[in-house]
């Protein structure tokens, strides 16, 4: 039986990873800009856009610093914006709460998932292989939001990851006592179909109105790495609420606002795997 008080260390470890990341990938979406927009480089450190003074590194700690400091730059005082707070605190969580539904039943069980070593492996590769695309689908989320475009160097490497996530996953149900592959792979296939296909159908129907060319292709990224119907249907449903909530109403009023629907589609899929794998887990405590 695994020590509480070590999961409990796990989980704040792994919170505070998330946030890490996520100040990794908003500063990456600004390094990224600055180099392909023929701006200036940023340099190694990290430093203010406003006055260029270098940011120390206890003003540079992931959440703590953006609440101490208001948000703001501590010589010049302008407002830091809260880009940088939110890909912190949701990859905080996202990370957390992955890990919780994820990471933490293969360490009470590890001594279990030891005796079946390929599938211990798959199962760790999958968590560390969607970790890591989400690190990607931020730094794509803030970029489109920031500026209207994503990368499409990008879109290929959040494209791979998906592609990667969905091998595993296809295998993991070949090995599986209670795997079928053939549904597994008939509800992968349906879940492209609906994530991806409706992305584009909307791209093409609005003249890029409501969705850019890029985003069909993002959510092909999700849905391979989704790997299911269900989940991809419920990530669309998620995405196009929260646009409608947020996006729509801006471009009903003007015929020349473009809807930036990146960040939306990342966020309904992070949302379906941070619930679709933890809500389960929260329902046995009733």
């Amino acid at each position: 039986m695994v020590d509480v008080a070590f999961e409990v260390l796990i989980l704040i470890l792994m919170f505070f990873l998330g946030a890490v990341f996520g100040s990794f990938a908003c500063c990456q979406a600004w390094r990224w800009y600055y180099k392909t927009h023929n701006k200036k480089d940023l340099g190694q450190w990290s430093v203010c856009l406003h006055c260029g003074k270098r940011i120390k590194w206890y003003d540079n700690i992931p959440i703590v610093s953006w609440l101490v400091l208001r948000g703001r730059c501590r010589y010049c005082h302008d407002k830091i914006g809260t880009a940088d707070f939110l890909s912190e605190i949701s990859m905080a969580v996202a990370f957390l709460m992955l890990s919780w539904a994820y990471l933490l039943p293969m360490i009470e069980n590890w001594f279990v998932l030891q005796q079946k070593p390929v599938f211990l492996v798959v199962q760790m590769a999958i968590f560390i292989l969607t970790l890591v695309m989400l690190v990607v689908l931020m730094v794509l989320a803030v970029y489109d939001a920031k500026w209207g475009e994503l990368p499409v160097v990008l879109l290929v490497i959040a494209i791979l990851f998906g592609a990667m996530i969905f091998v595993l996953k296809m295998y993991d149900l070949s090995i599986a006592e209670d795997g079928d592959l053939v549904n597994g792979l008939i509800s992968a296939v349906v879940g492209v179909v609906i994530l991806a296909g409706t992305c584009f159908l909307i791209y093409k129907a609005s003249g890029e109105r409501l969705m850019g060319a890029g985003d069909w292709l993002l959510a092909l990224a999700l849905s391979l790495a989704l790997a299911n119907w269900w989940l991809s249907l419920w990530t669309i449903f998620l995405a196009n609420l929260l646009g409608d909530m947020i996006a729509l109403p801006g471009a009903l009023k003007s015929k020349n606002h473009v809807v930036h629907f990146g960040p939306f589609l990342v966020s309904g899929f992070v949302l379906v795997l941070v619930l679709g794998n933890c809500l389960p887990l929260l329902l046995q405590g009733f």
